[in-house]
């Protein structure tokens, strides 16, 4: 059979070739449209390294100068014993869990970001060879946690890390799993030295699961800094500062916790020229964040043209495919006479579909391979230097995996809507009696 369905693409080559050029055209332009759509959704439905429920971010307001209800007289320590007054005012309810002091662009989908360079070692920081990283700094004032109220886990044990007894006591960095496999190749580097920008050198206090900033964006690596103590930017803009994050425990009703909260506890946070603005779901900050970027319109955009590509490719195909079968009916029925069955049949207008696009994609492949190479699709990662560890827990993301994923998906679209193509016509034309076939022509 599949000698036979070789012969017959032969012998219809001129009607073919029109097919095999349709094929290219659709399956270069169907790729292109696959891959953003393939980008986005990949990257949404990847483990976010934090939990969002049950998490919330409490909106400190502040008075800025010039505000008629700013106190003049307030700064220095006062600042700081005012927000941390704030911090303890919702520790200290029944319903909270744990709560964490930040810096305002070190939480999930903040609206902002901070960067850094780090160093493994001395030699490094002397050859200037640094690793680029994003950067979150936390305090450890008021009992403030960030791995237990962010949900973040121990790349070792995938429970939450811990912060240890003497974490008041100096600053510690804690590394993202990717980060420690750049810098040092592995990820048992607790105790180890990192340097960052300023060259100054920081103990390595463990390795958590990668992270991600924003929920569609891909991992980046992720160090978190933690201080022993709460620092404002500047006190005259206290907006700059810091953010105060809190987790509830488990059955704890949100909507009875705002009532009560905002009755018993928010009239005294007016304090140090602060004031509570209401509290944000972690989830609604990824949302927000996403529809700030534009993210969502680009994600309904890339489905509807991904939609359209599909139908029009489908029509096209249909058509072609129709008139490439009713022309064949002759052909059909001198088979159906000579005893082929509605199945050889089917089997083998279905194997000439699938070979024509098998062929015509393998000859797209070199196009759009480049096509990814200049896009930076597969410029070579740096995530982590075990191949095989990226093919295995990053397949979906990393640049090779990724190139094949989309094309694969690509092809198996292209051949779905060939097959369905062919479908129609050919099942139509095979329940034709031979007689009533051979007549026609």
């Amino acid at each position: 059979m599949i000698k036979t369905i070789f012969k017959q693409i032969w012998n219809q080559r001129r009607t073919n070739g029109w097919i095999f050029l349709e094929l290219i055209i659709a399956g270069f332009f169907l790729w292109t449209v696959v891959d953003p759509v393939y980008v986005l959704t990949t990257r949404h439905l990847m483990p976010k390294g934090y939990e969002e429920e049950d998490r919330y971010i409490l909106n400190v307001g502040a008075y800025m100068p010039g505000h008629a209800m700013r106190d003049t007289t307030i700064s220095g320590d006062q600042i700081k014993e005012g927000y941390l007054r704030l911090a303890r005012l919702v520790k200290d309810c029944p319903e909270v869990e744990s709560i964490c002091i930040v810096n305002n662009a070190s939480f999930p989908n903040a609206g902002s970001w901070n960067g850094n360079e780090f160093y493994p070692d001395t030699a490094s920081v002397t050859a200037d060879r640094h690793v680029h990283v994003q950067h979150y700094e936390t305090f450890t004032d008021e009992g403030s946690d960030i791995f237990r109220t962010y949900g973040i886990k121990d790349v070792h044990t995938g429970k939450d890390l811990v912060l240890p007894e003497d974490a008041h006591a100096k600053v510690r960095c804690y590394l993202s799993e990717h980060l420690a496999l750049e810098l040092f190749g592995t990820t048992n580097v607790a105790g180890r030295q990192v340097y960052d920008g300023q060259k100054k050198g920081f103990e390595v206090g463990g390795v958590f699961k990668d992270l991600k900033h924003r929920d569609f964006e891909n991992y980046y690596n992720l160090s978190i800094k933690v201080s022993p103590t709460v620092w404002f930017w500047k006190p005259e803009n206290l907006h700059l500062g810091n953010a105060i994050i809190f987790r509830l425990k488990e059955g704890v009703d949100f909507d009875a916790f705002n009532t009560r909260f905002r009755t018993e506890v928010a009239p005294h946070m007016q304090t140090a020229n602060f004031y509570f603005n209401g509290f944000q779901p972690f989830k609604e900050a990824r949302q927000a964040n996403a529809e700030m970027r534009g993210v969502y319109n680009k994600l309904r955009l890339q489905y509807s043209l991904a939609t359209f590509a599909l139908l029009c490719i489908f029509l096209g195909m249909v058509g072609t495919f129709w008139v490439r079968c009713n022309a064949r009916r002759q052909e059909i029925g001198l088979m159906r006479s000579l005893g082929a069955s509605i199945g050889t049949i089917r089997f083998q207008f279905y194997g000439e579909a699938t070979l024509l696009v098998s062929m015509a994609f393998v000859c797209i492949l070199p196009a759009l391979a480049h096509v990814a190479k200049v896009n930076g699709m597969y410029g070579g990662s740096t995530i982590s230097p075990n191949l095989v560890e990226n093919l295995i827990t990053n397949w979906w993301t990393e640049s090779i995996p990724h190139f094949l994923m989309v094309s694969l998906i690509t092809y198996l679209l292209l051949l779905a809507v060939a097959i369905i193509g062919t479908a129609i016509p050919v099942n139509r034309a095979s329940r034709i009696l031979p007689a009533d076939a051979l007549r026609d022509e």
